[in-house]
């Protein structure tokens, strides 16, 4: 059976919404990074934020390699 490497257009969508999510969490950690004072909760959020950036450009990296 032949691969099929586009993407239907609701799987587009769904895809856009959770980069959307992915990127607002990780503006949501920047901008309280700033206020949190605990160092233990910045090592985390910083991973937080890593975490994010991978997730966020393995998102990109599929919706890419996937066209519609």
């Amino acid at each position: 059976m032949p691969q099929n490497n586009t993407l239907a257009p609701h799987e587009m969508l769904e895809l856009r919404e959770l980069l959307s999510n992915e990127v607002l969490g990780m503006k949501k950690l920047q901008v309280s990074m700033s206020i949190v004072k605990d160092e233990e909760l910045k090592a985390y959020m910083q991973k937080s934020m890593d975490t994010k950036k991978n997730n966020i450009c393995s998102i990109q990296d599929f919706i890419a390699s996937n066209p519609m």
